[in-house]
């Protein structure tokens, strides 16, 4: 017969019960004693049908099934039970083989250049919280990798020191952590994203703004390997073509020598926006120059002016050599800020929503990335401020019987007005736009191939 004991300290009970001729006992800590008699009935009867081998009742069975793994755990210990199977613990995923299956499925939904900035991330990903779960990232190691990130990620030279991106790259990579985690929260994986509070905004940072003037160009021009280079050079320069996303995918049929038109017809960033898939540029003669000497050199039949471009194609490295051997010190974001040069002077030339529109952006894009002062806008503001009609109304402004004096008196400022910087045939763009009807639109002659021009 089963025996119940309280112990000397707490609500704790002692059970005995006889089993094949021998005692066994269960220490029940912190329970009540109604509870404690509940388990002595139930664990004698549980030994009173196995001395008996008859098979456990209904009433037992669900009193067993009421206990905790643990309380169940004591029974099977001392024979009275059959264990219970072992739990089935799910590991936590890895965050490197979260990143695997998130990219992955990803891939086919994004363009070359994302897909490369994708794969930069997830590198740095791995590298920092190599062999970490994702459930153990908190909001402090999010912190902590942004900060890796601004200080010491980079790896460039080939002494392998470590410096940091740029705040930018920073913002977006921070962004792509954000998402990878909101889909993670999503699939039940993590209770939180850890880089939820963290800022992502990308703001245009003055301090990487660099104007190429047109004599710094041409020097580095002038070093430039072959006509590909060259001709690439001047259409990220003077045309403000995205390089390489846009001139990967330019065509030779894309190019009216006739019009002085370039179209640019597949370009991955203005695809999205409404009624900028196709956007037309004009083409300089310096532009014109060079691509004609590209076109004598391309095969028969070629259909890409650089057949062997694709969207994230590097050609970083060799821009810096050219630059080196111009003997001409290295700016920073190379090919966005020949674009962003391109893109000031055609916003100095011409009405502002003519200019963002010939580069494909927004008049509020191009003042927050693009478009830069430069010394000479400095010049001519002082140049015109310091007109002999503006003295003349600046002293005599508070006289009424001064004749009046207006500032947008076309003589103005017509001898102390400085011409606009000798942009390498841009004297011609306010003509081509007159003269020959040129829209932002697709013109009558619409893509026809070069004809005897070529």
């Amino acid at each position: 017969m089963a025996s119940l004991r309280k112990q000397a300290k707490g609500n704790s009970w002692q059970l005995r019960v006889t089993l094949h001729g021998g005692r066994l006992t269960l220490s029940l800590p912190n329970m009540e004693s109604a509870k404690a008699e509940e388990w002595k009935v139930f664990v004698q009867s549980i030994a009173d049908s196995i001395e008996l081998k008859r098979p456990f009742d209904r009433l037992q069975l669900d009193w067993l099934a009421s206990l905790s793994r643990e309380q169940r755990q004591k029974l099977s210990d001392k024979g009275l039970i059959e264990p219970d199977e072992p739990e089935k613990v799910e590991a936590e995923k890895l965050l490197s083989d979260y990143l695997t299956e998130y990219f992955e499925s990803r891939k086919s939904d994004v363009k070359p250049a994302t897909w490369v900035f994708y794969q930069h991330s997830r590198k740095r990903l791995n590298e920092y919280f190599a062999g970490r779960t994702l459930k153990s990232i908190t909001p402090s190691d999010a912190k902590a990798f942004r900060k890796w990130l601004e200080e010491q990620s980079n790896k460039r030279d080939k002494k392998q020191e470590r410096s940091g991106l740029s705040i930018n790259t920073v913002r977006r990579r921070t962004g792509l952590c954000r998402q990878v985690f909101s889909q993670a929260l999503e699939d039940g994986l993590v209770d939180r994203n850890p880089f939820l509070g963290l800022s992502t905004t990308v703001r245009s940072n003055k301090e990487r703004k660099h104007y190429i003037d047109l004599e710094t160009f041409a020097k580095i021009l002038e070093k430039a390997p072959n006509a590909r280079w060259k001709a690439l050079l001047v259409l990220s320069r003077l045309g403000a073509v995205r390089v390489p996303s846009e001139i990967a995918k330019l065509k030779w049929e894309h190019i009216n020598f006739d019009a002085k038109r370039i179209f640019i017809v597949e370009s991955s960033k203005t695809e999205h926006h409404k009624r900028r898939a196709i956007r037309a540029i004009p083409l300089l003669p310096q532009m014109e120059t060079e691509l004609l000497k590209l076109h004598l050199e391309a095969e028969d039949g070629s259909e890409y002016v650089f057949p062997d471009l694709r969207a994230d194609t590097n050609l970083r490295t060799t821009l810096e050599k050219i630059i080196q051997r111009a003997g001409v010190k290295q700016w920073p974001k190379l090919w966005h800020n020949l674009r962003a040069s391109g893109a000031t002077d055609f916003a100095r030339t011409l009405p502002s929503h003519v200019a963002a529109e010939i580069c494909g952006h927004t008049e509020e894009i191009a003042k927050e990335h693009y478009w830069q002062v430069g010394q000479s806008d400095l010049d001519l503001a002082i140049m015109k401020l310091g007109s002999p009609k503006l003295a003349q109304k600046l002293a005599h402004e508070d006289d009424s019987d001064s004749p009046e004096t207006s500032l947008d008196d076309s003589e103005s400022f017509e001898t102390e007005t400085k011409k606009p910087q000798d942009f390498l045939g841009f004297d011609v763009v306010c003509q081509l736009l007159a003269e020959a009807g040129f829209s932002s639109g697709m013109g009558e002659e619409g893509l026809e191939p070069p004809t005897s021009t070529l």
